[in-house]
């Protein structure tokens, strides 16, 4: 073979490779993105009427909107649900996670033991984790039996609306910090040492290294989980289905589309739901996007 044939050959292999690796996510994007959405959005202006079949329409949306007066309805209480899910992420484990992620980059007395309390969620499967934290509440678990020890008349956390949503809301927050601050001690880990120093010299205050210094520098990596916290407003959820599949007033509104789907094989009417929070949440996480790209950073 000649040259010219070798390098022909070789570059009909690079190709052949580059056009097999491209297949996988343009099959992908194909399969599970455009056929499953646009199938999703086809399906939520269709209903089925006895007796007509398949009618095309806003019966759907119509039916959706009738549930918040209706009394017994699922979909204002999945709504509060999410709502306070997704702030309770954006306004408590964020900030909490800020805050404990310092604490482990200044490197305080019996920081190594709080930086594995804290990682130990992100390592630990989350349905093994689940049953390690319903075993402590339970009423036979450690909880219970403290409060037996105390005089108390142990509670099924899980089990009481009054509970219920508190006790999830508690885990949900507390599993979150580990993922936050693996991300924001990556981010941390990367300020210049030289700088903190030369603030020090100058008679910076904890408080003003890190208003001034640490949260500037880190601000990219925060502002991007702030705009992923929005893109999933409306899928904000703790582990609803591992602890109590939505009831005792746990039901959040993608539990409530899973459960639709999954149990009770109705597909029409959560597609409608689902493409109605689309609409809203997808112009609210764009708009947090320009907002955070206007905030101006370290290198601004």
């Amino acid at each position: 073979m000649t040259t010219s044939g070798k390098i022909n050959s070789k570059k009909v292999k690079k190709a052949f490779f580059i056009v097999c690796m491209l297949a996988i996510p343009v099959i992908n994007l194909i399969v599970f993105w455009f056929y499953v959405n646009i199938d999703s959005i086809l399906l939520a202006f269709q209903s089925n009427q006895p007796g007509v079949g398949t009618v095309w329409g806003f019966e759907n949306f119509r039916r959706f909107f009738e549930e918040f007066s209706l009394p017994d309805s699922e979909i204002p209480i999945a709504l509060r649900n999410t709502i306070i899910f997704f702030f309770s992420n954006l306004c408590i484990t964020l900030p909490l996670s800020v805050a404990l992620c310092y604490f482990l980059y200044k490197r305080i007395c019996g920081y190594k033991a709080f930086r594995f309390i804290f990682y130990l969620p992100s390592i630990i499967s989350a349905s093994v984790y689940v049953v390690l934290f319903k075993y402590i509440i339970g009423m036979d678990g450690p909880v219970g039996l403290f409060c037996k020890a105390i005089g108390i008349e142990p509670v099924s956390f899980l089990n009481e609306s009054r509970y219920a949503l508190g006790t999830i809301l508690f885990y949900t927050i507390f599993t979150g910090l580990g993922g936050n601050i693996v991300m924001l001690s990556g981010a941390m880990s990367h300020i210049d040492e030289s700088i903190v120093e030369a603030a020090k010299i100058d008679g910076a205050t904890l408080r003003c290294e890190f208003f001034r210094i640490v949260l500037p520098l880190v601000w990219p990596t925060l502002s991007t989980m702030i705009i992923l916290s929005f893109v999933g407003i409306f899928a904000s959820s703790g582990p609803i289905l591992l602890f109590t599949e939505g009831a005792n007033g746990t039901n959040t509104i993608s539990y409530w589309l899973y459960a639709q789907v999954q149990r009770w094989q109705v597909y029409n009417y959560p597609s409608a739901v689902g493409l109605f929070f689309t609409c809203i949440g997808a112009p609210i996480a764009l708009f947090m996007r320009w907002v955070m790209s206007k905030v101006p950073s370290y290198e601004d």
